[in-house]
């Protein structure tokens, strides 16, 4: 595909994406977490990585996380 039928695509696809309120984000990862990731993809059957932390999310309530679980990220690093 031409470069600019791929920029061409790239921005309808963002823009039918934007029209769902979806927005793109950056996630820096372990491999391990990565892994887990790919893990629920492929036992849920998920299109993305993106759809399995959508489903991490909404089985987490934002509620319960806690300093303490903040904590324990920054001293796995």
């Amino acid at each position: 595909m031409p470069q600019n039928k791929m920029a061409e695509y790239a921005a309808q696809s963002r823009a039918r994406r934007r029209a769902l309120g979806m927005r793109s984000t950056e996630a820096v990862l372990h491999q391990r977490e990565i892994a887990i990731l790919d893990d629920i993809k492929t036992r849920l059957g998920l299109a993305s990585r993106s759809d399995a932390i959508r489903v991490l999310i909404a089985r987490t309530d934002p509620d319960a996380i806690t300093p303490v679980d903040a904590a324990a990220i920054e001293a796995a690093r």
